[in-house]
C-alpha cells in the first residue's frame, strides 16, 4: 500500500498560536497534542462527515476517535442537522421552559430500563456529580464508592491526588476495582451505614466478568446504598438502552452524555421516580439545561436509534475492526490486542518497558495517521453508524502495514530513531 506524507505546517503553527492565550493549547485535555504524536498527527479539524474528518491541512482520515465518543450516527448526519437547524429558527434558549424539554425527557425514559424521570445537565462530570449528590439526599448518607474516572469535579479527582482539591473530600469518596467484588464488600464493610451510593461504569475498557454487575447491586442493596451507573460512554452505544440493557441489570440512577445527541453538548441523570424526586428540593441546575438546540438533536438521535439499525451496524463493523486489528498483530508477530465490547474497543501494546510502549504507541499513531486514519493512545475505537465496511477493512489493512513496520524496527532496535523527539518538533 503506498504511503501518503501529510503536512501539518498550518495545525502546528495554529498551536503555537494557541499556547499564547490556551492553558496547554486545548481545551480538552484528552484532545491535547501531546496526547497523540506531537508534531507527526494532525492538530485541529476542520470539518467532517460520517465516519470521517478533515484536517486545516486539507488530509483526510478514516475516524476511530469520533469526538472521543460523542459522535454515534456520523458527523453531519442529515436528521440530526436537520432538527437543529429547524429548532435554531425558533431559538436557542428561552425565558420560559422549552416544550422540547419534555420530548427529549420522555425519549430518553422511553429507551433506557431504569429512567422514569430525567434532569438534562450538559457535561458527563456534571451528571455524576448531580447523581451523586441525589443519592446523598435521598438516602441521608454522605459517603460514595466509586470504581473508574467521573470527570473533573472535585470529588471525583481525590482518588488522583489532584492539586486545587481539599483533601477532605477523601473519606467521603471510597474506590474499589473493577471485577472486584472483594474490594467493594471491604469499602462497604469498613463504612458500614455510611454508603449512600455504589457508582461505575458497568464496562469501558473492560468487560464484566459473569455476575459481577449482580453483585455489586447485590451488595448495594444489602448495605442500603443505591446503584449509579455511569453510563456516559456506553449509552446509546452499546444498545437502545445503553449497558444496562445489554447486562440486564438495572441500577437505582444513570448518567448518559456523548451518545444522547450525537456531539451535541447534552448529558442526562436519570432513574427511578421516587429517587429522582430527590432532585426537587436540591440545587442541581444550569441555565443550560433548556438549550433547545441539543435537547432537539437528542430527541432527533435517539428517534434514530429506534428506526435505523444502528447498533447491529456498530456492532458487525466492530467486531470487524477487532478481527482485523488481531490478526495484523498476530501477522507482524507484535504484542498488540484489541479487546472489550466492539462498538467501543480498546487496544493496547503489552510491553514489560514502559519507554518501549509509549514509543510503539508514538510510532502506531504518526504511521497510521500518515496514511489516513486516526487512532487514540491507550483509548477506544468508536465506531459509527455512518463508518462503512471499505473504512475497516482499508484500516485494518493500513494497521497490517503499520505494525509491520514496527516489527521491523523492534527487531533492529532503530525504534526511538523512527519516533521524533517532541521537543525538536517543538522548535520547528
Amino acid at each position: 500500500m503506498p504511503e501518503t506524507i501529510h503536512s501539518f505546517d498550518r495545525s502546528l503553527a495554529e498551536f503555537r498560536r494557541a499556547l499564547a492565550v490556551i492553558p496547554a493549547g486545548s481545551q480538552t485535555n484528552s484532545k491535547r497534542p501531546g496526547r497523540f504524536a506531537f508534531g507527526r498527527y494532525p492538530i485541529y479539524a476542520s470539518h467532517g462527515r460520517g465516519g470521517h474528518i478533515w484536517d486545516i491541512d486539507g488530509n483526510e482520515y478514516v475516524d476511530f476517535v469520533m469526538a472521543l465518543g460523542p459522535i454515534t450516527l456520523g458527523y453531519c448526519y442529515p436528521a440530526v442537522d436537520e432538527a437543529i437547524k429547524v429548532q435554531l429558527g425558533r431559538g436557542i434558549i428561552y425565558s420560559l421552559l422549552a416544550e422540547v424539554e419534555v420530548a427529549a425527557a420522555e425519549a430518553v425514559v422511553a429507551a433506557v430500563p431504569c429512567a422514569e424521570q430525567v434532569r438534562f445537565l450538559k457535561s458527563g462530570g456534571e451528571a455524576t456529580s448531580a447523581a451523586a449528590r441525589i443519592a446523598r439526599a435521598y438516602t441521608g448518607r454522605e459517603k460514595v464508592a466509586n470504581c473508574g474516572y467521573r470527570g473533573w469535579h472535585d470529588q471525583w479527582m481525590i482518588s488522583g491526588n489532584e492539586e486545587g482539591v481539599p483533601h477532605a473530600l477523601r473519606a467521603h469518596t471510597l474506590p474499589f476495582e473493577f471485577n472486584n467484588l472483594s474490594s467493594l464488600e471491604t469499602a462497604l464493610d469498613s463504612n458500614r451505614g455510611a454508603v449512600a451510593a455504589v457508582i461505575l461504569d458497568p464496562a469501558r475498557r473492560d468487560v464484566p466478568a459473569p455476575g459481577f454487575l449482580e453483585g455489586v447491586r447485590e451488595l448495594a442493596r444489602a448495605h442500603g446504598a443505591l446503584l449509579i451507573f455511569d453510563e456516559v460512554v456506553t449509552g446509546f452505544r452499546v444498545a437502545l438502552g445503553g449497558a444496562q440493557e445489554y447486562f440486564g441489570v438495572t441500577p437505582d440512577l444513570a448518567c448518559f452524555a456523548k451518545g444522547v445527541a450525537n456531539g451535541m453538548p447534552l448529558a442526562a441523570v436519570c432513574g427511578s421516580r421516587a429517587v429522582m424526586q430527590a432532585a426537587e428540593r436540591l440545587t442541581v441546575t444550569t441555565t443550560y439545561g433548556g438549550e433547545a438546540l441539543s435537547l432537539a438533536a437528542a430527541v432527533a438521535t435517539i428517534n434514530e436509534y429506534r428506526t435505523e439499525k444502528v447498533f447491529a451496524h456498530v456492532w458487525r463493523l466492530g467486531e470487524r475492526l477487532m478481527r482485523g486489528l488481531n490478526d495484523a498483530a498476530r501477522s507482524a508477530g507484535v504484542a498488540f490486542r484489541c479487546f472489550g465490547l466492539a462498538p467501543m474497543s480498546a487496544m493496547k501494546f503489552d510491553s514489560a518497558a514502559p519507554d518501549a510502549e509509549a514509543l510503539s504507541w508514538s510510532y502506531f499513531l504518526q504511521e497510521t495517521a500518515r496514511r489516513g486514519v486516526l487512532f487514540r493512545r491507550g483509548g477506544l475505537n468508536f465506531v459509527a453508524f455512518t463508518h462503512t465496511e471499505q473504512d475497516i477493512d482499508t484500516s485494518t489493512a493500513i494497521v497490517r502495514e503499520v505494525l509491520g513496520g514496527l516489527r521491523r524496527h523492534l527487531d533492529a532496535g532503530s525504534l526511538r530513531r523512527a519516533v521524533p523527539d517532541e521537543r525538536e518538533v517543538q522548535r520547528l
